[in-house]
């Protein structure tokens, strides 16, 4: 998911950012280069253990930082790839506009932009392929969708509108099934788990459309109930609540990314019925007091410059004395791949990411409930927005932190994972 999100690459914030959050809420990987056993090219450009398997060199490289151009990226939101229709898209939220390639890297045409407009978006938050012959687009600023053909044509939106007197707010855009039902989800608080001002966790109910991307219908609805629901989780004073995220797989499953605390993806087909979960064999990384340090200081300026000094005082106490977890989640970002299988890389603190392509980034594909984690190294900072059984797309940022997309084939002992 941006968890997208398939697509949508929404990630639990940094550390500073959920520090912040909770604490207003109470107040008012190595460097050996080696060649590796299963590796797509031996000459790769960047080290691996060589317990993981590792991704080929790009083979398609988009990107530049000339200023101007159709590879010039900011903010990219998410990528498409459809190999029978031959086009790459990728949503670069900077300008509000979906770049269209051919899948060797020619550019095709740019389309949309900021605005309100027919053809505009407020927000391009996330993309998903939808039906093979088009994508459809989040617009965050709108909270509607809508559907771009890959030729050109007409721009059909979907609009969501929340029954009278119901309680649901902010619907999300998760994905679109096979069939061209559009998955959505609704957080709330959960307050029979809700501790004041402790923790305000989140519980998640699933929507989906019509067939025909219209419609705004419970799973399994019959007379209103919602009868998929996701609870938040509970934690003790000090502990940090992580929510569930959902995110879809086009085969006639949702998927439920449980919470970043317990690493395990819960799913219901699109027809609400339940599912074994897939757990992921993830680890979580020790808190240490540098990093409460990184996450109080920033926090204690900002407070001391905005609050009168009776304020400034009772926050500084707070922060003194609030407890920790031990340890950050275990689960950072979620992929479900076009092929049907689920990629997973643990959360790492984000002053603590491999930034340059001679670092690694390691994602682990899972191809079901009970499946060994297959794990694979890519480049450095490497953040996956899209795979299938042969290669992967995602972003690296330069030392100069421009954002290049990257096509990189996969090895061949993580193409066969079995169903």
């Amino acid at each position: 998911m941006r968890l997208n999100q398939t697509g949508g690459r929404a990630r639990p914030p940094d550390w500073t950012t959920i520090a912040a959050a909770v604490v207003a809420a109470a107040c008012v990987e190595g460097d050996n280069r080696t060649d590796t056993i299963g590796s797509a090219e031996p000459g790769a450009d960047f080290g691996a253990d060589p317990a993981h398997l590792r991704a080929g060199p790009p083979r398609v490289r988009l990107g530049s930082a000339s200023g101007d151009g159709q590879t010039d990226f900011h903010d990219i939101a998410g990528v498409v790839v459809d190999r029978p229709a031959g086009v790459l898209v990728v949503a670069n939220g900077g300008d509000a506009t979906l770049r269209t390639f051919t899948l060797d890297g020619a550019w095709r045409d740019t389309r949309g932009g900021p605005g309100g407009g027919p053809r505009e978006f407020g927000e391009l938050t996330a993309l998903f392929g939808y039906r093979g012959d088009s994508v459809v687009v989040y617009d965050g600023a709108g909270g509607a969708a809508s559907v771009w053909p890959y030729t050109g044509g007409g721009v059909r939106r979907v609009g969501i509108a929340i029954p009278p007197g119901d309680t649901l707010q902010s619907p999300r855009l998760q994905g679109a099934l096979n069939d061209g039902r559009l998955a959505w989800a609704v957080p709330r608080p959960d307050r029979r788990v809700d501790e004041m001002g402790e923790s305000h966790p989140l519980q998640i109910v699933l929507f989906l459309t019509s067939a025909d991307g219209t419609g705004f219908d419970p799973v399994a609805e019959t007379t209103g109930a919602r009868v998929f629901r996701y609870p938040g989780d509970s934690y003790i004073s000090g502990r940090i609540p992580f929510s569930p995220q959902p995110f879809v797989l086009a085969l006639d499953s949702v998927l439920l990314f449980g919470s970043t605390a317990r690493p395990r993806a819960e799913r219901v087909t699109g027809g609400g019925t339940r599912l074994a979960p897939i757990e992921f064999s993830l680890r979580s990384i020790p808190v240490t007091a540098e990093d409460r340090e990184v996450a109080l200081a920033p926090m204690r300026a900002e407070m001391n410059r905005l609050l009168p000094a009776h304020l400034q005082t009772r926050i500084a106490a707070t922060l003194d004395v609030w407890a920790f977890p031990d340890s950050f989640p275990p689960l950072g970002s979620v992929i479900a791949g076009a092929d049907g299988r689920v990629w997973v890389t643990g959360y790492r603190p984000r002053t603590d990411a491999p930034r340059g392509e001679d670092e690694v980034s390691t994602w682990s594909v899972y191809a079901g409930p009970g499946s060994p984690a297959v794990d694979v190294a890519f480049p450095g900072g490497f953040d996956l927005l899209w795979a299938d059984e042969t290669e992967a797309v995602g972003v690296v940022r330069d030392e100069l932190d421009v954002e290049h997309v990257l096509i990189v084939p996969l090895p061949a002992g993580a193409r066969t994972l079995g169903t």
